[in-house]
């Protein structure tokens, strides 16, 4: 695997950076810490949300606005003539194969592409590959790692140390375990009530097959496996019936046709008690069928078990009004407008627990007790005990008045999702009362049946019952094949439910385990590094001894102090000032990035060290130059910092040459103007410069010849080691051009009249007269008084001539080369 360092990145048209036709181009050393300094409004968020869309295909500060806020439409600078923002990285693979250089533009229709003018054949690979989260630092970042609760510290973590998709993992391995999830997702409750309701059926049609054959042939039954052999014994009997031989020729109980039979029946008999004899048969056999069962009385009891589930939720949560105020609450705690999560934002007493986690909670809860309410009501409406009252109440033979339903009530409100526990309490007591009822009723009906048979000759009674019970037969073995192939299906969806909750139940046990386990070797990987970075970076204070500490069964890091004045396990959040929280941060997340072994060998660090104190942030830099960055630490990344920390400039100034160094420093007017860096070249300005005197766009050019001679007099004074006045080491905003042309007339005075200046006589001439006289006349007066007439395009290139001769003065052939020339390296050395 290649691990990738930064080594240049060139920005044109993106957010504040315009620089049409000219991008912004910045160079990364891998061996050095590089830094950039730019005042606030200059660009330097904009770079580091450059390399953010280019990476992650996004800008999360962007991305956080609301839909109608339309946030992409703030990736393009606005004022970018072509509408298009181009982002070209170049990296270097740190095993010394060749560069690979990877562009990513965003064009007016919103469009991201990816290419590769390398060559390279994956490039959205080789930045996915650099997606992780110790890449890109902001302080919000940096801060918030030990702000968090912690489950997002120990997530955040994860996430640093390599370890995100193990962390993702399990919490979606968690989310398919949860089990209030489950019981609604997989509806495990209704698959249940089904289950026994398609067992109730099953043993009740069963029952009343038995009951119908036994009526037929006086023959007794405990089981009708044998179905071959019933159905022959009950068609044997339909056909011993003389009147019935025409309809049953052919035919058996299962095909047999019972209006035919019953009309065959009729003729020659009495039409009228047979058709009477009929319909009582028919009543009984329809309000026999409503039997009120045991099963019935359990699945009224799960009904009644989970509306007290709900009740009793309910009463714990408060009154479902509240639950608008609470999300509310909870909706600005830890934002601008609430930051603080240790007080309330309603009543603004202080609390001891923070309070986002209590409203998570709450909320929750108040989730909880819907998904009760949601789940009682699909269960009602799939009751069969319900079913069964509203078939009595809606039977004609008992006569229940329409006001009197209950069931068609409780169904009403089952449907609108919310079902009250009298309601189900007033089923089972309409119930009762109805199975009272009907049991009366068959007994009624029986008594007119026997009185009508005894009216009629028997054998037409006989085969009248005959009929019926050979039609119940078929009916009730039908419904008995119906509610056994429901049942079978039923608990196959169940069996396949248990095997995957008993799978999930295992599978979330052992990768907790097992992401726990390598979550803390990873973690004691770094411990020592972190804890010694600490005392480094917070050089002269107490060494806290900050420790991170793992969770056994959860994903929880706990932050603390070992040693916080003599006080042991003393809470890290609570009691670190905002410099030694960002000191713990900075020891963690550095410790982490070295760590790392994976594409990313860079890290960019935004605005870190905005919070550190005392100079404490002059120690963060020892450590990264010292310790940390590759070149002093073969392990080692690639820094690179980005600040508008004023007292941290003078610091990257003073490095900036160094060889373990590198500083630029950038200016411009965005987003409307360009925004160029200090070492993007003298010869990049002089270039710039030339091209639009050529054109003859003088006022464009006239800032450009200015901003060259300072940088060629700027160089020649740090290259030579030239000594300046306090004001010009101490106030870089004082500085004029005669500030550096009196520097530098100065010096050489000085060590030509120490007799040691290693300038020849023409050299030394000339910087005291002839170039110094021409420039300074040609582009100090014009620039520091804005007086005169202001030049031709003609004259500034004479001036671009002027400055290259003038730092000629400070050159000598090489020695080694005849055929090249180099800088002195001092005014009294060569």
């Amino acid at each position: 695997m290649n691990r990738y360092f930064l080594t240049q990145i060139a920005i044109e048209g993106f957010r504040g950076i315009n620089n049409n036709g000219d991008p912004l181009t910045l160079s990364f050393k891998p061996e050095c810490v590089n830094s950039i300094y730019a005042n606030n409004g200059v660009g330097k968020t904009s770079i580091f949300e450059a390399l953010q869309f280019a990476i992650h295909g996004e800008i999360p500060r962007l991305a956080a606005l609301q839909g109608a806020e339309q946030g992409d439409s703030y990736i393009i600078n606005h004022f970018h003539p072509a509408k298009t923002a181009t982002i070209d990285l170049k990296l270097s693979p740190d095993n010394g194969s060749a560069d690979v250089t990877i562009r990513v533009v965003r064009d007016a229709n919103g469009n991201r592409v990816v290419t590769s003018p390398s060559g390279h054949a994956t490039p959205e690979e080789v930045l996915n590959a650099l997606r992780e989260d110790f890449v890109l630092v902001d302080y919000k970042t940096f801060a918030g790692f030990i702000d968090n609760t912690a489950l997002l510290r120990g997530r955040s973590f994860s996430a640093l140390i390599g370890l995100s998709q193990y962390s993702n993992l399990r919490q979606a391995i968690e989310g398919a375990n949860n089990t209030a999830t489950l019981r609604n997702d997989l509806g495990i409750k209704v698959l249940s009530a089904n289950i026994a309701a398609h067992k109730a059926s099953v043993a009740e049609t069963k029952r009343k097959t038995i009951e119908a054959y036994t009526d037929l042939t006086g023959q007794t039954l405990d089981q009708i496996d044998d179905r071959p052999m019933l159905e022959s014994t009950v068609t044997k009997v339909l056909t011993d019936i003389g009147a019935l031989g025409a309809v049953m020729a052919g035919k058996t109980v299962k095909d047999f046709d019972h209006k035919a039979a019953v009309a065959a029946l009729e003729e020659g008999s009495d039409s009228a008690n047979r058709l009477k004899l009929q319909k009582l048969q028919q009543d009984r056999e329809v309000v026999r069928a409503l039997t009120f069962s045991e099963e019935h009385v359990g699945q009224l009891d799960a009904l009644e078990a989970i509306a007290k589930e709900r009740d009793e939720a309910l009463t714990k949560v408060g009154h479902a009004e509240l639950l608008s105020l609470l999300k509310s609450a909870a909706t600005v705690i830890g934002t601008p407008a609430w930051p603080a999560d240790d007080s309330c934002p309603i009543c603004d007493l202080p609390q001891e627990l923070p309070l986002k986690v209590r409203l998570d909670e709450k909320i929750a809860a108040y989730d909880a007790v819907k998904e009760l309410d949601a789940e009682l009501a699909k269960l009602c409406v799939d009751c069969p005990a319900v079913a069964l009252l509203s078939k009595l109440e809606s039977a004609a033979a008992l006569g229940v008045p329409a006001e009197e339903h209950i069931a068609a009530g409780l169904l009403k409100a089952a449907k609108a999702g919310s079902v009250k526990t009298a309601e189900i309490r007033q089923v089972k007591a309409g119930l009762e009362t109805l199975t009272k009822a009907c049991d009366e009723k068959v007994t009624a009906l029986e008594s007119e049946i026997l009185e009508l048979e005894n009216s009629l000759p028997p054998s037409i009674a006989a085969a009248a019952r005959a009929i019926e019970n050979a039609k119940k037969f078929r009916d009730e073995f039908a419904a008995f094949d119906s509610a056994t192939s429901k049942l079978t299906s039923a608990e196959t969806s169940m069996a396949k439910i248990d095997r995957w909750l008993t799978f999930i139940g295992k599978a979330d046990k052992i990768f907790a385990g097992a992401e726990t386990k390598l979550s803390t070797e990873r973690l004691k990987e770094i411990e020592t590094a972190y804890k010694g970075l600490f005392p480094l970076i917070m050089r002269g204070a107490p060494d806290l001894k900050p420790h991170l500490a793992r969770a056994a069964k959860s994903e929880n890091i706990d932050l603390t102090l070992s040693n916080f004045h003599g006080e042991e396990n003393v809470n890290a959040r609570a009691v670190l000032s905002e410099s030694y929280r960002n000191a713990v941060a900075a020891s963690i997340f550095l410790s982490a990035a070295v760590k790392h072994t994976r594409s990313p060998r860079f890290m960019v660090l935004d605005d870190i060290t905005s919070s550190f104190d005392g100079g404490h942030q002059f120690n963060l830099m020892e450590v990264l130059v010292k310790e940390l960055r590759y070149g002093a630490n073969p392990d080692g990344v690639q820094f690179i910092l980005l600040s508008h920390d004023s007292a941290l400039e003078k610091f990257f100034d003073r490095l900036g040459n160094t060889k373990d160094w590198h500083h630029q420093k950038l200016q411009g007017m965005p987003p409307t103007g360009a925004v160029q860096s200090s070492t993007q070249g003298a010869d990049r300005l002089r270039q710039r410069a030339t091209a639009l005197l050529n054109q003859g766009s003088v006022d464009l050019a006239g800032p450009l010849v200015r901003q060259y001679l300072e940088y060629k007099l700027g160089y020649i004074i740090a290259r030579l080691q030239i000594p300046v006045p306090p004001d010009y080491a101490t106030r870089p905003d004082n500085r004029t051009l005669s500030t550096y042309f009196d520097a530098i007339t100065r010096a050489v005075d000085l060590y030509e009249k120490a007799g040691e200046c290693v300038l020849n006589a023409a050299q030394k001439t000339a910087v005291k007269q002839t170039h110094a006289t021409s420039i300074i006349a040609n582009c100090i007066a014009h620039y520091e008084t804005s007086v005169g007439q202001p030049f031709t395009a003609h004259m500034l290139l004479g001036v671009l001539q002027d400055i290259d001769q003038y730092a000629e003065n400070f050159r000598q052939i090489d020695p080694a080369n005849a055929g090249q020339r180099i800088y002195y390296r001092r005014l009294d050395k060569k």
